[in-house]
């Protein structure tokens, strides 16, 4: 079986902890990489810096963005995949204490593929995974 790598951006320690916690918890196979800011975040999808070993840190299948982070924040990153597409393309999924309707149209209207309000629980991620990566529930 596949393992599916998945990278979570989040400048909280605190909710990179528990959503990690709860992709493992899906009992899918899961490889998760995190990071915690937009800095990082750019430097991992490009190969640079830290993350230059492609066999250490892989491109990801998805991306679990927060939308609010000092610095560059999710926005920002939205706007350098547009400009920088990936190949394969990465599914993007915005995972925001924000539930603003602009925040939420912003994020789509840059490409992410859905838009989720936190928390989000085990059974509601195993969900959200299954059906954002086309796998069996």
């Amino acid at each position: 079986m596949n393992s599916y790598a998945i990278l979570i951006v989040d400048d909280s320690p605190d909710d990179r902890f528990f959503l990690a916690r709860n992709l493992r918890r899906t009992g899918l196979p899961l490889s998760i990489y995190e990071v915690q800011d937009g800095y990082e975040a750019i430097d991992y999808l490009s190969h640079q810096g830290n993350f230059a070993d492609r066999l250490a840190y892989p491109m990801p299948q998805l991306l679990l963005l927060d939308l609010k982070m000092p610095g560059k924040n999710g926005f920002d990153i939205l706007h350098w995949l547009k400009q920088n597409p990936p190949a394969p393309p990465i599914k993007i999924v915005v995972l925001s204490g924000s539930d603003l309707d602009l925040d939420i149209q912003a994020a789509l209207n840059l490409g992410a593929e859905r838009y989720l309000i936190k928390p989000a629980g085990p059974e509601e991620l195993r969900n959200l995974i299954c059906s954002t990566l086309s796998l069996a529930a």
